[in-house]
């Protein structure tokens, strides 16, 4: 109902485009397949509804701040960004599944009563430090 309000907020008020734009460049980040494959990987099934709701919600978010900033994709506005974090991705998407994979051998250790296996805690390690080093600023 507040439609045409919203859009002209984010014509002519800077500080609300501004923090859509923000929010939005948090979204072109945010993979949502990943974080289902989190769940699935390393979270009990009783709560998988719940990372499936949030993943929901998000997608309608989404679909507002779109239909607010009068735009058809994310970064619609800014492609060297996208691109940026298109190719972001390709390095930080395999460490993250591969982050899942290692979190969970390390818990499933953990939950036999066995020491994590040292090679697995460093590997750990490398991943988040991969991740992080990508995920400093792409736009």
């Amino acid at each position: 109902g507040k439609q045409s309000e919203l859009e002209a907020m984010c014509r002519d008020w800077p500080f609300f485009s501004t923090r859509l734009g923000m929010l939005e460049m948090v979204f072109a980040k945010a993979d949502l397949w990943l974080a289902e494959y989190y769940d699935q990987r390393l979270v009990d099934k009783a709560l998988w509804p719940l990372g499936k709701e949030l993943r929901n919600l998000q997608e309608e978010d989404i679909k507002v701040v779109l239909a607010i900033a009068n735009d058809s994709h994310l970064m619609a506005d800014l492609p060297w960004i996208a691109e940026s974090i298109q190719l972001r991705n390709i390095y930080t998407d395999p460490l993250n599944v591969l982050q899942a994979e290692l979190l969970h051998r390390s818990r499933q250790a953990e939950k036999e009563g066995q020491e994590p296996d040292p090679r697995v805690e460093q590997a750990l390690m490398v991943t988040i430090a991969g991740i992080a080093a990508g995920m400093r600023n792409t736009g």
